[in-house]
């Protein structure tokens, strides 16, 4: 069979390393001249916390107890000569405004029957009027909603009266002066009841647990991300007709994982809340990455086993691919078998494509002892074959899992307990990366997500 010029002129080549590569052995790369290491930077992501003014006015009709004023107390015996029962006639009704909530009720005032221990009102109430009150809304250090309710003012329903002789008595000045002397402990029944039943860690805590958990950005590679929320702060609260708004910006600090599976994290409980006069809504996420060489090594040492090995028509294989850090680079040790039997370097600078959201070593080339000895015996049949094999292996792609990770965090979130009573939306979710450093244990890299993310509170 005739042999073409330029399949013959590749055989000569390949038989002329056979008998010269034999005893070329490059020197290793040392391991020293590394990056300065990347401090840990705090990360904050910022949203609104709402929730309907609806749903805290069932919540506080339910807890509410009807009667204000008046209960029995522990031994069964009522209070004073003259006492006064007043009940809520209906439901509270809340609405916002003034940066302050308004509550309102139709109340009835029954007087119990003096020197009795009967606290069963007589069969009329003594009057009933519409009463209405204000406070401004907080959330405490302890995550519970704080109100100072204030009486304001009210509008006679039943006017206090009384009949005798066939005649009517006016007994408004009395109703007020009994009103007046109890209007703090109804203030204080509406409080009791926010403080003690509002409990917005219930709900948070759900969010703080699940937003924990680690992340998958790379199924290929088992690159997992992992926030560890360390606190969390809250300006005041806002609202308008429909809903109340709080914001809220949460302090945390990432790092990543190069797994196969999900990796074991510790969690941290709901801390308490810290109280802001102003709250920025900007969301500063910075990821903290770090990847050991060693892991790297294990995904290399899998990857490569599925990989075709050969090169130069067959006659040269990688037994294996490993990477180390030096000279502020990233040096990665080839081992070859066939027309050459050792060792070779290349190294590079691991850089992070904004274009294809990929992690990848920029401009891998070989090291000066490895190209010395591939020009003098192989010139470009190996290098184009060795530099493309090995980009592709130490190539991270991320583009489809990055632009999906919102996603990912909202399925996440949603078959958590917390989503079964928020809904968690993120609007925006972009990298930028700031800075990467080769330390002599691993690859350092700080990368910066621009998000903008809410949750709205379906169930206080």
């Amino acid at each position: 069979m005739k042999i073409a010029p330029p399949t013959l002129h590749l055989l000569i080549g390949l038989l002329f390393l056979l008998i010269q590569c034999q005893t070329k052995k490059p020197q290793p790369p040392k391991a020293e001249g590394f990056d300065p290491p990347i401090p840990q930077t705090i990360s904050y992501v910022a949203g609104p916390i709402t929730f309907q003014l609806q749903e805290l006015a069932e919540k506080i009709n339910k807890e509410l107890d009807p009667i204000l004023v008046g209960k029995q107390s522990k031994d069964g015996k009522v209070k004073g000569l003259i006492s006064l029962r007043v009940k809520r006639l209906g439901p509270v009704h809340v609405e916002y405004a003034d940066q302050q909530i308004k509550l309102s009720a139709p109340l009835q005032m029954w007087l119990t029957k003096p020197f009795s221990k009967d606290t069963t009102p007589p069969d009329r109430p003594f009057c009933s009027l519409h009463v209405n009150f204000k406070s401004p809304l907080t959330i405490l250090p302890n995550w519970r909603l704080a109100s100072h309710t204030k009486f304001i003012d009210y509008q006679w329903i039943v006017q206090p009266e009384i009949r005798l002789l066939g005649k009517e008595f006016s007994l408004t000045k009395m109703a007020q002066s009994i009103l007046e002397r109890h209007k703090a402990a109804i203030e204080m029944a509406i409080d009791s009841a926010v403080h003690n039943d509002l409990r917005l860690d219930k709900m948070v805590s759900p969010i703080w647990h699940d937003m924990q958990n680690p992340l998958l950005i790379s199924r290929d590679y088992g690159l997992w991300l992992i926030p560890k929320p360390i606190s969390v702060a809250a300006g005041p609260v806002s609202g308008d007709t429909k809903q109340l708004t709080v914001p809220v910006r949460i302090a945390l600090e990432t790092q990543t994982e190069l797994k196969p599976e999900s990796p074991d994290q510790a969690r941290t409980k709901l801390p308490l809340l810290q109280k802001r006069e102003q709250v920025s809504q900007i969301s500063d996420l910075h990821l903290m990455s770090f990847i050991p060489y060693a892991d790297i090594n294990k995904m290399l040492a899998l990857t490569i086993n599925n990989k075709n090995k050969k090169l130069a028509l067959g006659s040269l294989t990688i037994k294996q691919v490993s990477v180390y850090g030096g000279q502020h680079s990233i040096i990665v040790k080839v081992e070859i078998d066939g027309i050459m039997d050792g060792t070779i370097y290349l190294r590079g600078r691991p850089v992070f494509d904004t274009l294809s959201n990929t992690l990848k070593i920029s401009n891998l080339d070989f090291d000066a002892s490895s190209e010395n000895i591939l020009s003098k015996n192989a010139g470009s049949i190996l290098h184009d074959g060795l530099r493309k094999m090995l980009e592709s292996l130490l190539t991270i792609q991320l583009g489809d899992d990055i632009a999906g990770l919102p996603q990912k965090i909202t399925k996440a979130f949603e078959r958590g307990g917390a989503g079964k009573k928020t809904d968690l939306g993120i609007k925006k979710f972009r990298f930028i990366p700031q800075k990467i450093a080769v330390r002599p244990d691993g690859i350092q890299a700080l990368i910066k997500v621009e998000s903008t993310v809410g949750i709205n509170v379906n169930q206080l």
